[in-house]
């Protein structure tokens, strides 16, 4: 008797200990494929960078990312796959940005004030993310990207100038589908502004990006501000 439960405790440990192991091993192999895909990611990066998604190959990629080509595919299934992944987290990293900004204002116009131009720091520190996330602003679907990856995307963009859209709806832009348009209109002249000072443009005409940013959004507010409450659209 005193034998069996010896023996059926020891079984019992055993058991434990393989499952311990075996959980180990998971953790560790786990914590290995988040370093290579950080590495591809990192090495995309400098491909996408250099000859943007089009020129991208993915031989070029596992070059820059020290690996081999076969390597790459159980990682990601594609270029499209990487550069998804990329802009994943860049669209991630601009709604913290956008929404910390706006959220440490009072008054709905200062958070405004303050969520767009967060929105134009961020991309003005980041002049790369600015050219991988044209794919997303034109509308133009990369080969192989899919409706899924698609979508997501665009809801990580959208989180973004969501912030924004709360605070035009704070300022009482409350009629049905002007706080939309409205925030289109924003990002369309932001993504224009970074576009244009990015090719060196406002430089050539004399003018700085601070401070036509600040006289489009200084118009915005004014504007909204002498508009009778839900009737504020754009103009």
């Amino acid at each position: 008797m005193i034998r069996t439960w010896q023996e059926g405790k020891a079984k019992v440990t055993g058991t434990q200990g393989n499952a311990a192991l075996r959980a180990a091993r998971d953790e560790r192999e786990a914590a290995l494929r988040d370093t290579r895909r950080r590495l591809v990611l990192e090495g995309a990066w400098r491909v996408f960078a250099r000859v943007g998604l089009d020129g991208a190959t993915m031989r070029a990629i596992a070059a820059a990312s020290g690996c081999t080509t076969g390597a790459l595919y159980p990682l990601f299934p594609s270029k499209e796959a990487i550069y998804a992944a990329l802009l994943a987290e860049s669209l991630a990293r601009l709604e913290t940005a956008v929404t910390e900004a706006a959220r440490a204002q009072a008054q709905p116009d200062a958070a405004l004030r303050a969520g767009a131009f967060a929105f134009l720091d961020y991309y003005r520190a980041r002049p790369d993310e600015v050219a991988l996330g044209l794919y997303l602003w034109n509308g133009v679907r990369p080969r192989g990207l899919s409706r899924e990856l698609d979508a997501e995307l665009n809801a990580r963009l959208m989180a973004s100038l969501g912030v924004l859209e709360a605070s035009l709806r704070d300022m009482g832009v409350d009629k049905a589908g002007s706080a939309r348009a409205e925030t289109a209109a924003l990002f369309a002249f932001l993504i224009g502004a970074l576009v244009v000072h990015q090719a060196g443009r406002l430089r050539m005409l004399g003018c700085d990006l601070d401070e036509i940013a600040q006289a489009h959004v200084d118009a915005l507010v004014e504007r909204l501000s002498t508009k009778p409450r839900g009737e504020r659209s754009p103009a």
